[in-house]
């Protein structure tokens, strides 16, 4: 059940869905990076506990290129 909650909590990051939360993950964690691409493993439960499923995040992910127009390699 924890992984469900904290997956729908990536889910939020991801999408951009959040508030002032989500400005001092960015902020304090993310610095500019994708979630996917962050290494910093330390800091609150929060976060410790993203970093621990990054291996659920990545099974669940799916990359749709299209025409490959807004797509960068």
């Amino acid at each position: 059940m924890n992984v469900a909650l904290m997956l729908r909590w990536v889910w939020r990051i991801l999408r951009g869905d959040g508030g002032l939360w989500l400005q001092l993950i960015e902020s304090k964690y993310l610095q500019g990076q994708p979630l996917l691409a962050c290494s910093h493993s330390v800091g609150s439960q929060f976060w410790k506990s993203v970093q621990a499923i990054k291996d659920e995040i990545r099974l669940g992910l799916r990359f749709s290129v299209g025409n490959g127009s807004g797509t960068q390699f």
